[in-house]
């Protein structure tokens, strides 16, 4: 009898060392991957396949896009097309950055009713058919429709079902994965910028796009063999329905300060892609130099994009995207204003190219952290509303802003001004979602929930939120 009531005893001792604390679990959730989530994530496995995958869809979509500059460039110098001016070029590309993701929602719907890989060889063959007939087209209408809507519909078909993949198959590296995916756009924006330009040369606009026909439909199917989702396995263990928008969503303040958040950075963005090329021009030098300076764009791209998500990685997307921007701001406007030579334009160009499209590869791991991954789909869907409609007009304000004086040896300095000022914004709804994360972690940690779950439920107060804006230590999660 007391050798029976001496074991009970003895394990009760004992119940405490071998079961850890709830909420030690979820404190330590950063480092071992669980953070109080239910859905399971591999972080790794097939995923790196996907990650291939993702590298060439934005390979042939972001960079292929980004060798528009070449294009633009030719059309104006050369008055490729009759009655077209420095607008209808720069509206030409603002639609084919902007246009397709304004229908981003049915989109998501239509990804959500058939599959992601169904959506995405629907847009591999909309590119293509753009590309093709963007080379034979004689008048004007015919690039509006071609070269800016068609090929638009064909990107956005591509890119907003593949930007949600990469999260479902990695947390603990979710941004480094992001960012290795993200730098094939880099990679194609110096082959696109270099290559295209030798073919221009050589050749005629004619053959270089047929050759980027060639290129973008081949990688792309050989990406779509590649790619292969977890919907079911996150859908299990939400009630998440198809949909277009979401109310729940749509009345989160975390939401709002990432569409802010997006604006801002799309203005900063694309008035730097589109201007740099003809900046260059602008000095001077030959159409061949300024294609070599867009192109230190892309490079930068290529090296900055997955150290930028492997920093991310340590220290959260939000805060890194905060000081990020920050960044890119102060080098507009201390570096592209007071520029007057090649060389200072090279190095601008290769600075500011490592860092001004952090946005691709951070967007993904900062919105599954507002919203979870349950309902990332149909938030992208709703942001990318916001993105093609300042990604159409951003160029034309660029492009407007330009002087033409002979008297001023810098005609871009309100562009660089403007984009400064962009990324400025963006910086500061960065600071103040980061505030808000940081009080609801707070809630969180009583709560035991899991970010990745969604904790769209969970309620911040102003105080609250107010003092979030200031904390750097002692911080639940990292943000």
């Amino acid at each position: 009898m007391i050798s029976k009531t001496q074991e009970i005893v003895d394990m009760e001792k004992r119940e405490p060392c071998e079961c850890p604390k709830d909420s030690e679990n979820f404190s330590s959730g950063d480092e071992s991957g669980n953070d109080g989530n239910k859905i399971s994530v591999p972080d790794g496995g097939f995923g790196w396949f996907v990650v291939i995958a993702y590298f060439f869809y934005n390979f042939t979509t972001w960079g292929a896009n980004a060798g528009y500059a070449i294009y633009l460039a030719h059309y104006l110098e050369y008055n490729t097309f009759p009655g077209g001016g420095k607008l209808d070029y720069a509206a030409i590309g603002g639609l084919a950055f902007g246009c397709g993701l304004i229908f981003s929602p049915v989109l998501t719907l239509l990804t959500h009713k058939t599959s992601v890989q169904f959506v995405i060889g629907l847009g591999i063959v909309l590119q293509g058919a753009a590309l093709l007939l963007a080379a034979f087209s004689k008048k004007l209408w015919q690039i509006y429709l071609t070269q800016g809507l068609l090929i638009s519909f064909g990107l956005a078909a591509i890119c907003i079902p593949s930007v949600t993949l990469l999260p479902q198959w990695f947390r603990k590296k979710r941004s480094l994965a992001m960012g290795l995916g993200a730098s094939g756009s880099g990679l194609g924006g110096i082959v696109f910028n270099l290559g295209m330009q030798k073919m221009i040369e050589v050749h005629s606009v004619k053959w270089a796009l047929i050759a980027q026909c060639i290129i973008c439909t081949a990688l792309s199917t050989l990406a779509l063999f590649l790619t292969r989702t977890r919907t079911n396995e996150i859908q299990s263990n939400s009630k998440q329905g198809s949909h277009m928008f979401d109310s729940e969503v749509l009345r989160s303040a975390g939401f709002w300060l990432l569409v802010l958040y997006v604006c801002f950075t799309m203005v900063g963005y694309v008035v730097l892609l589109y201007s740099l090329s003809a900046f260059t021009v602008s000095l001077g030098y030959s159409e061949n130099q300024g294609s070599i300076v867009s192109c230190m764009i892309s490079v930068g791209a290529l090296f900055g994009r997955p150290v930028v998500g492997l920093i991310a990685d340590h220290f959260g997307p939000v805060t890194v995207t905060m000081f990020v921007h920050l960044i890119v701001a102060i080098f507009c406007w201390a570096m592209w204003i007071p520029c007057r030579n090649f060389a200072t334009a090279l190095l601008f160009a290769l600075i500011v190219g490592s860092l001004m499209g952090s946005i691709w590869p951070l967007v993904a791991p900062m919105m599954t952290r507002v919203v979870g991954l349950p309902k990332l789909s149909v938030t992208f869907g709703m942001v990318w509303v916001a993105l093609g409609i300042f990604a159409i007009v951003s160029p034309i304000f660029g492009l407007e802003l330009r002087t033409t004086s002979s008297t001023e040896s810098n005609n871009y300095v309100k562009t660089a001004i403007l984009s400064g000022f962009g990324y400025f914004g963006s910086a500061l709804s960065m600071w103040i979602l980061r505030g808000f994360l940081a009080a609801r972690d707070d809630v969180a940690l009583e709560a035991k929930t899991g970010f990745d779950d969604g904790e769209l439920h969970l309620h911040v107060g102003f105080t609250e939120w107010m003092r979030g804006l200031f904390k750097f230590r002692g911080l639940s999660r990292k943000i």
